[in-house]
């Protein structure tokens, strides 16, 4: 799956001249954690959060960093600009410029990946620059309501496509669980085999209890 099967087309956005205050009544009215900010003619160009404005409430205020620069880089920002974040009044003086974003054809593993690695909520869709939908935790989680249906047809055609003419394998999915058993020939097609079931989007996990394998011919005779 990719972020255009998962993705939220309807993006609330805000612009750097927003008033903090206003940009908190958008999140709470709509029940949202964060907002893409976006300049004049639509562009990208940062993001406010949640976390961005309780630095405001936190007592005492961060002290201003010996070093202000952060560049392109999203932890050297994350590091230098709690001061700033807990004295600016509008958006533009609070948000996180070091965007991590994806495009519509960004896998939805890669998308997990990012928000795990970035340790962020959501990521925005950008499209030449401008922001055309985006993607939260919550959308990532929906891969896991797919059909066992849906799983099972999927993870039967992979499969098909993996075993050899000596091997037999059967699939079956029960509420997100792919339950496999039969022979492969070798521990190696095993290990692979499981790995491959594990790239289905929505897999929720292997029981592997009944998968088994053949040694190859030469470990059984002690060569």
């Amino acid at each position: 799956m990719l972020a255009q099967d998962i993705m939220t087309h309807r993006v609330i956005t805000v612009t750097p001249a927003t008033p903090l205050r206003d940009a908190v009544r958008l999140m709470l009215e709509h029940r949202i954690s964060g907002l893409p900010v976006v300049d004049d003619s639509g562009r990208l160009v940062g993001i406010v959060t949640e976390a961005d404005l309780l630095l405001k409430e936190a007592k005492p205020h961060p002290q201003p960093p010996v070093l202000e620069w952060f560049g392109r880089s999203l932890w050297l920002e994350r590091w230098v600009s709690p001061a700033r974040k807990a004295e600016g009044q509008t958006v533009g003086e609070v948000m996180t410029h070091n965007v991590v974003t994806a495009d519509e054809q960004t896998p939805v593993e890669e998308l997990a990946a990012r928000m795990i690695r970035y340790r962020v909520n959501r990521l925005p869709i950008v499209r030449d620059g401008a922001v055309v939908a985006i993607v939260t935790r919550a959308d990532v989680l929906k891969v896991f309501l797919r059909s066992d249906e849906t799983l099972t047809a999927q993870c039967r055609r992979l499969v098909g496509e993996f075993i050899l003419p000596t091997e037999d394998v059967g699939v079956d999915v029960d509420r997100g669980v792919v339950h496999v058993r039969g022979r492969v020939a070798s521990p190696g097609r095993r290990s692979e085999l499981l790995q491959l079931l594990w790239t289905v989007d929505g897999v929720i996990a292997v029981d592997d209890r009944d998968l088994l394998h053949a040694y190859p011919a030469h470990m059984l005779m002690g060569e």
